[in-house]
């Protein structure tokens, strides 16, 4: 295929990358293509050694995984691993989208294992995955292991200093990651709409969090109980949403640290109402709700004085990229 603004040998690889990813056809452009590039950018600047074991953590689709593969050569071996369900993700389910991976031109040099996440992994003898038993001692031997935009998604502050708590005592000595970058300053107008609807999501699922916890509570009444269910009946059709804890730059480097990692390398990659109605559903304390709200509609204004200024187009935030070494 043509594709503008690339030379040769990228044209080349993203050939490669949609050949082997199943994706709608009519995203190519406007999805699949920017989002190799993207991550062909950062595996540039992380500079993994080819033939490289690796562990790629939140491994989703199977995207990263597969530019992990093309990117570190016949000789790696690379190893997904996420904690979703098989069935979550839209066109394809994480499952079936694995499936074709490993089937395609790369798929000998991958691995999936999904509803795992790192505790998982290292500690239990079995994972739903591709078929690979976790018995087997080599399956669990890795040289590096790489976070490419998947820690947003972690549940908790607490589960990202659990992650790399888990990789130090596998003596994991070097992780690789990449995730956006929400508190640099100053940032363009453009990426605005992006820094806070992410952070309307991180507000929605810490509340919804809490609001669940006490749900579960042994305590709770039957009156209680019978608002779960039907909140929960009324959502069953709805797709979960995908940010979660959100750390930034300065909690996911503090994480690290705890577990005895130390900044190897670090920079920047510079790229160019259903919600609301979720929230409302949920029954957060007024001023929780208010707080979600209030947010949502910073993004409409953002977004709206942009137009005002003749800007068209919303830009993703810049990507921090950091190496970890453990120390």
């Amino acid at each position: 295929m043509a594709i503008p603004e690339m030379d040769s040998e990228e044209e080349s690889k993203i050939t490669t990358l949609i050949t082997c990813f199943p994706h709608d056809q009519s995203l190519t452009s406007l999805v699949q293509i920017p989002r190799f590039r993207q991550r062909l950018s950062i595996l540039s600047v992380w500079s993994i050694p080819p033939g490289s074991r690796v562990l790629d953590i939140g491994c989703g689709q199977g995207d990263s995984s597969l530019v992990l593969a093309l990117e570190l050569g016949p000789t790696c071996h690379v190893t997904g691993i996420d904690s979703a369900p098989p069935d979550y993700g839209t066109p394809l389910n994480i499952s079936e989208s694995q499936e074709k991976i490993l089937q395609s031109a790369l798929g000998d040099r991958l691995s999936f294992y999904n509803q795992v996440d790192a505790a998982t992994f290292f500690n239990s003898s079995s994972a739903a995955g591709d078929g690979d038993s976790l018995n087997n001692k080599k399956t669990k031997e890795f040289d590096v292991a790489t976070a490419c935009h998947s820690l947003f998604y972690f549940p908790s502050s607490d589960s990202v200093v659990s992650l790399f708590q888990e990789l130090a005592a596998a003596n994991i000595r070097k992780v690789y990651v990449a995730e956006y970058d929400s508190k640099h300053a100053p940032f363009p107008v453009t990426q605005t709409p992006h820094i806070l609807a992410a952070k309307a999501q991180a507000l929605y699922f810490a509340y919804k969090s809490e609001a669940d916890s006490r749900c579960n509570n042994p305590l709770n009444n039957e009156e209680q109980q019978q608002q779960q269910q039907q909140a929960s009946s009324s959502k069953k059709e709805e797709m979960p949403l995908n940010v979660r804890a959100a750390p930034d730059v300065e909690a996911i480097t503090k994480a690290a640290q705890a577990a005895g990692f130390k900044v190897a390398r670090e920079g920047k990659c510079v790229r160019g109402g259903k919600f609301e109605e979720r929230v409302k559903k949920e029954g957060f304390a007024k001023e929780k709700e208010e707080e979600i709200l209030g947010v949502v509609k910073e993004v409409k204004r953002a977004y709206e004085e942009m137009e005002r200024g003749g800007v068209d187009k919303v830009r993703c935030m810049d990507v921090w990229w950091a190496v970890f070494e453990l120390e």
